[in-house]
Order: structure tokens, then C-alpha cells, then sequence
């Protein structure tokens, strides 16, 4: 392996989040834009995160291929992380990720036919 290819590679190695982020950007750019067209189901009065947060948050969980809930806000639970995701997905910062248990709850209530609207329109062959 030439030098070249060897820094391209610890690069890579550094911050694939990064990378996986040019990818999403290239292929997927309105991704966020659709989770924040996704219609709410929570009541309007207690709602302390957007759609788009918290469907973000999954996105990356997934990505991170983190395998709970509890996990996913145990590692979430980082001043770095949740300003680079919150940043990520283009959203104004706050202190805190959504918990699990707030995740969890969003999903019992979400229609799934929702969801579906946007799978439709992924770029997948």
C-alpha cells in the first residue's frame, strides 16, 4: 500500500461519521428535511424535541451500530457527541440527546405508514 493510500486510510479511521456523512450528503441530502416533514403524533404541549431530532438520533444509532436503547443513551450522553449530532443534522443545539425511553415512546406512537413515505423516496436501486 503505497503513503497515499495508507493516510486515506487512517483518515478514514479517524471519523467515519464524517465520512458516512459525505456520503449520506451526496446521495441523500434532504434525509433530515423529510424526517421533519414526518407528521408528529405526540400531543403538541410536551414535546421538547423535533421529529427530526429524534429520528436523527436513531439514524446515528443505527449508524453506530449501537444495539439498545439504554446503550444509545448511555453513549450518547457526551458533550461532544451531542453537539456533533445535533450539528450533523442541522439542528440548533441543546444539552441533551433524546433519552431511549423518549424514543421508544415516539415509535409506539408513530404511523408507520409515515416512515414508509420516506423509504419510498430512498435512492436504492
Amino acid at each position: 500500500m503505497s503513503r497515499e493510500q495508507e493516510r486515506s486510510k487512517r483518515k478514514l479511521e479517524k471519523n467515519p461519521v464524517v465520512e458516512c456523512n459525505k456520503i449520506q450528503n451526496k446521495y441523500y441530502s434532504e434525509l433530515f428535511k423529510n424526517f421533519s416533514e414526518i407528521k408528529d403524533p405526540r400531543n403538541q404541549s410536551y414535546i421538547d424535541y423535533s421529529v427530526k431530532t429524534i429520528l436523527g438520533t436513531l439514524y446515528y444509532k443505527c449508524i453506530g451500530r449501537i444495539s439498545s436503547m439504554q446503550e444509545m443513551t448511555r453513549q450518547f450522553n457526551d458533550e461532544k457527541v451531542v453537539e456533533n449530532l445535533y450539528s450533523f443534522m442541522g439542528e440548533s443545539r441543546k444539552e441533551y440527546l433524546p433519552h431511549g425511553v423518549t424514543e421508544n415512546e415516539f415509535l409506539k406512537r408513530l404511523d408507520l405508514l409515515e416512515l414508509e413515505k420516506n423509504r419510498k423516496i430512498l435512492p436504492i436501486p
